[in-house]
Formats: C-alpha cells, sequence, structure tokens
C-alpha cells in the first residue's frame, strides 16, 4: 500500500503536470501555444510558408525533441519536412513545401499531429535579392488519455481513492481543426563563402501569421476556447570574417500568442573545414559551426553543427533558467536535426544571377 507521503508526492506530481498541459497545450485556459523547436534555423516551414524553395532546389529536414526528463513523462516532439523550388528555369518562380510533426507530451499522452502544405511565389527583386510570399494550409488532430491521471478530488483527506469521481466535465477525448497561414520573407546574398575570399553577405528576413481565423481548441466543447493568432518575426544573417575560415550567424525569433511572447536572440560561429573543389567532385566542401541562443527568461539553447557537401547534422541542448529550474534541475530539452539540400548549402550561386549561399 501506498504511504500517505508517497500518495500526496504522486498527486501533486500528476496534478502539476497535468495543470501544465491543460493550460499551456489544450486550450482550456484562455491562451494556448504552438510547439516549436530550439533549432529553429532548421524548421523553416514552421515559421514562415514564404520561405519554401526559396534558396534551393530541394531542402528535406527531419527533428526530433526530448524534454522535461527530470519532471515526468518527457515531451517528445518530431517533425518532418521537405519544399522544392517549382519553375525553377523562370526568373520568378514557385515553392511548394510540406511539414508534419507530431508531440506527444505528459502523463496524460496529449498528442498532436498536424499536416501542412506551403506554397510560395518568390520574385527576383535585383541580382542579389528575392522577395517571396506563402500561403500554409495545414490540418490538425489533437488527443489526450486521462484514465492513468490523479486528480485533487480523488483524495479522500487520508488517501488517494481511484473510486471517486473526479469532478472533469471533459466531454471529449479528440478534436479537430484547419489551420491557415501566411508570411512574407525578404533575402539578400552576395559573393562566396570560399576561405579565398570569405566576404559574403547573405541577410533572411521575415513575418508570418498563423491561426488568424481563431479555431476551437478546448476537449470541453466550449467554442470560447479558441487557438489564439501567433505573429512570427523571424531573422538570420551569415558574415564572412574576410580572408578566414570564419562565418559569423547572427539570429533572432520573436513569437507573440495571446498572453504569451518569446523572444529569442542567438549567434553560431561557423568554421569552414575545407573548401569543395570547383572543377572536380572529390573533395566535398565541410564545416563545423557552434553556438548558441538566449530564450528571455526561460532557457540558454546550446548549439552544434557539422555540415559535408548537402548533408547537414545539428544537436542543442536547452538549460532551463526559469522558476521552474528547481523541478528540472535546470535541465531542458536535447535535440537534433537532420538535414538535405541541394544545391549544397556551400553553393555560390543558385539560379539566374541571384548569388545565394
Amino acid at each position: 500500500m501506498k504511504t500517505i507521503k508517497s500518495q500526496n508526492d504522486s498527486l501533486f506530481g500528476k496534478t502539476f503536470f497535468l495543470s501544465v498541459l491543460l493550460v499551456t497545450f489544450s486550450g482550456i485556459s484562455s491562451f494556448a501555444q504552438d510547439i516549436h523547436f530550439s533549432q529553429f534555423d532548421e524548421t523553416q516551414l514552421q515559421l514562415e510558408p514564404a520561405d519554401a524553395g526559396v534558396q534551393h532546389d530541394v531542402r528535406i529536414v527531419t527533428n526530433y525533441k526530448n524534454q522535461w526528463q527530470t519532471v515526468g513523462s518527457p515531451y517528445k516532439t518530431f517533425a518532418l519536412a521537405g519544399d522544392v523550388r517549382l519553375l525553377r528555369n523562370k526568373k520568378h518562380h514557385l515553392g511548394l513545401g510540406l511539414d508534419l510533426f507530431s508531440d506527444n507530451a505528459g502523463d496524460a499522452n496529449l498528442k498532436s499531429t498536424q499536416a501542412n502544405l506551403s506554397l510560395s511565389g518568390i520574385i527576383n527583386a535585383s541580382e542579389y535579392s528575392k522577395i517571396s510570399g506563402g500561403l500554409m494550409v495545414g490540418y490538425s488532430q489533437r488527443t489526450i488519455n486521462v484514465d492513468n491521471l490523479e486528480w485533487g478530488a480523488q483524495y479522500d483527506g487520508m488517501n488517494y481513492n481511484a473510486a471517486l469521481p473526479t469532478g472533469e466535465t471533459a466531454t471529449a477525448s479528440a478534436f479537430n481543426f484547419v489551420d491557415l497561414g501566411a508570411g512574407m520573407e525578404y533575402s539578400y546574398g552576395n559573393s562566396e563563402m570560399y576561405i579565398s575570399a570569405n566576404d559574403a553577405r547573405r541577410i533572411n528576413i521575415g513575418v508570418s501569421i498563423f491561426h488568424p481565423h481563431n479555431p476551437t481548441y478546448t476537449f470541453y466543447g466550449d467554442s470560447r476556447q479558441i487557438l489564439h493568432t501567433k505573429y512570427v518575426f523571424h531573422g538570420n544573417a551569415a558574415i564572412g570574417v574576410k580572408n578566414t575560415n570564419l562565418v559569423l550567424k547572427p539570429s533572432y525569433i520573436v513569437f507573440l500568442q495571446g498572453a504569451t511572447k518569446e523572444i529569442t536572440p542567438g549567434l553560431t560561429f561557423q568554421y569552414i573545414l575545407q573548401e569543395g573543389s570547383k572543377y572536380t567532385k572529390n573533395k566535398k566542401p565541410a564545416a563545423f559551426s557552434i553556438g548558441g541562443y538566449y530564450r528571455m527568461q526561460d532557457a540558454f539553447i546550446a548549439v552544434a553543427k557539422f555540415e559535408y557537401s548537402n548533408y547537414a547534422i545539428g544537436l542543442s541542448y536547452d538549460v532551463n533558467l526559469s522558476k521552474l529550474k528547481t523541478v528540472s534541475k535546470a535541465r531542458g530539452g536535447f535535440e537534433i536535426s537532420l538535414r538535405y539540400i541541394s544545391p549544397s548549402a556551400f553553393s555560390k550561386r543558385l539560379s539566374g544571377k541571384s548569388k545565394f549561399i
């Protein structure tokens, strides 16, 4: 038989994590926040539908995140995205992207599954710059299983009694909705990343909006509980330090959604390990990056990445710095990303006269 102490600990733990789940994810409170990855530079379609097919012919990225190992059942998030350039021989062209993600959170097995289709239009504004606009339509399903949860109403003053009513009034274990999004992006890139020059400048700035129609977002059947509109502001740059192997890569992301706000600036240092051969395919370009992001009032994110030819692998770890660090022991989440891109990220020219890198 459980002791009173262990029962109280278990009850507190499960009630605490359930509260976090319901408030943060299921829309039972007035606000809900979307899932997202710490390596936001590797989840571009989740941030910006206008990014589909802008700087590459083909891109495939997969992401996996495992977090909150020390505070109950881990949250696990998986994503797979791909996009292609259409009408690639035209001065102005289109991009098409597909983004899939699945999230499994906490003791209640709160699951989110979504598929998004993005279409972008890209205009070559000048020799070195492009302007793109994109639309996204998606379909989402959320499910929950509360059978193994313990509720405060089931504590009789001495012991936990599963036979007591929970006092909860949820009417469904799943709900679905159609999602919408749109965005615009400006991209600029010139010169080369080769060590002999390394005087490249690349800048991407974008803004996007998601859930403008505020779909109903609750298991309780209350149409007043909605998914709030999300506004995303993002940007990144690659600045080559001339005649060195070093490239500076500053970036930022800002999320505004309901009462929630997230601001994450960051900087990584890319070191070019070797150049690819300009005349043969025997020598492939390679680079290593290290740096970090600071999610304000929440976490420091350490990031490392290795790129070889068309491929890249990224690793990151969130170190929790918020008030939750007492429970999380300052541990956040581990994340890994894998990317294939063509042409290679080291390519100096993608189409027409635009010398993107």
